[in-house]
């Protein structure tokens, strides 16, 4: 008698195989653990075939449990709803069955964006918070490199020995870092921001 086998632990369908002679009585063969008789359902994309109980676990004795098609993730890239990292396969989800509440099918649009009632959703307040950040991250690097910039012309503009073009150097760069420093309070900061040019 043909009987088909399934993994002992994700009740997937793994292939064919033949029943144990039984010597006590011939014309009912020995189903092995982990092996039913009844026919899998046919294949479909997407799906996998799995032998469970009703409550999702596979049983080592076929009457226990019955076949079902459940959604098969296991070739679809999946993200933790938290925060939007990747997912790697593991005991915690084998990607058989239904995708638990804490994991999507759905790629992260942006940081900005959390997962709310099954779906993706633009937190305008965490993007202003980010893209504030972001900005006073740039500024703060402009900032230092105009801060080095300046350093020897100031050496020489309190000994008295800057140069004319030096000390209209020392001027604009003066004037760049007090723009730098301005930026957070124009208008449409942080999601428009005028940047002031570096002076040659």
């Amino acid at each position: 008698m043909e009987i088909y086998n399934y993994h002992p632990i994700t009740g997937e369908y793994l292939g064919i195989g033949l029943a144990d002679d039984n010597p006590l009585e011939p014309d009912t063969p020995i189903v092995p653990g982990y092996a039913t008789p009844g026919t899998p359902p046919a294949d479909e994309v997407g799906r996998v075939r799995v032998y469970r109980r009703p409550d999702g676990s596979a049983p080592q004795n076929w009457p226990e449990g019955s076949w079902a098609l459940v959604p098969d993730y296991r070739q679809v890239p999946l993200y933790r709803t938290a925060d939007g990292s990747s997912f790697v396969l593991s005991e915690e989800y084998s990607g058989i069955g239904d995708l638990p509440a804490f994991l999507t099918d759905e790629p992260r649009p942006s940081p900005a964006h959390v997962w709310t009632a099954d779906e993706w959703v633009l937190d305008e307040a965490l993007e202003t918070e980010q893209l504030a950040a972001a900005a006073r991250a740039q500024r703060d690097a402009l900032l230092e490199e105009a801060d080095q910039l300046i350093a020897p012309l100031m050496d020489g503009f309190v000994l008295g020995e800057l140069t004319l073009e030096e000390e209209a150097r020392l001027k604009a760069l003066s004037q760049y870092r007090k723009a730098l420093r301005a930026i957070t309070t124009q208008v449409g900061f942080p999601r428009t921001i005028n940047w002031p040019i570096k002076p040659e």
